[in-house]
């Protein structure tokens, strides 16, 4: 399953990303594998409070439309 998500290099250097569909919390990576590694362990900790009833938050919604 792929998860769409957002980055950028940093002033200082350093890889800053989210989820799209939780834009709210952000994590960081040195190197943009190590940002990918923290993504995942992020999904990890939202999923694991998700399925255990303590996440309140409900994600984003994305839509679409056209613009001319």
């Amino acid at each position: 399953m792929q998860i769409p998500y957002t980055y950028w290099k940093s002033d200082d250097g350093w890889y800053v990303g989210y989820w799209n569909d939780y834009p709210e919390h952000s994590t960081q990576g040195k190197t943009l594998r190590e940002l990918q590694r923290m993504l995942r362990s992020l999904r990890g900790d939202i999923d694991a409070m998700i399925a255990d009833g303590t996440w309140s938050e409900a994600p984003l919604s994305v839509g679409a439309m056209e613009y001319a």
